[in-house]
């Protein structure tokens, strides 16, 4: 494959990645937003903060996608519930 080629490849590849990030960035900060009105319901009912059954089934079903995958799940997890 020439040089010109592969850029031209690399290029396309990469435009289709900044798409995929936007989009994750978007649904991100809608689930943040969720995050934190699901929140502010259980405070109002005065229950926990923080329910670790919930959270285990989210890193289950993101695990179910890819091998790995619960780590990032964690990570979402932990970026919902900062303020």
């Amino acid at each position: 494959m020439s040089a010109p080629t592969a850029n031209a490849e690399l290029l396309a590849l990469r435009h289709a990645i900044d798409g995929i990030d936007d989009a994750l960035a978007s649904l991100l900060a809608c689930r943040v937003c969720l995050s934190h009105q699901a929140q502010a319901v259980k405070a109002r009912a005065g229950l926990p903060a923080l329910d670790r059954a919930r959270e285990l089934e989210i890193q289950h079903r993101y695990e179910q996608r890819w091998a790995g995958a619960s780590t990032v799940a964690r990570v979402i997890l932990t970026l919902c519930r900062e303020d």
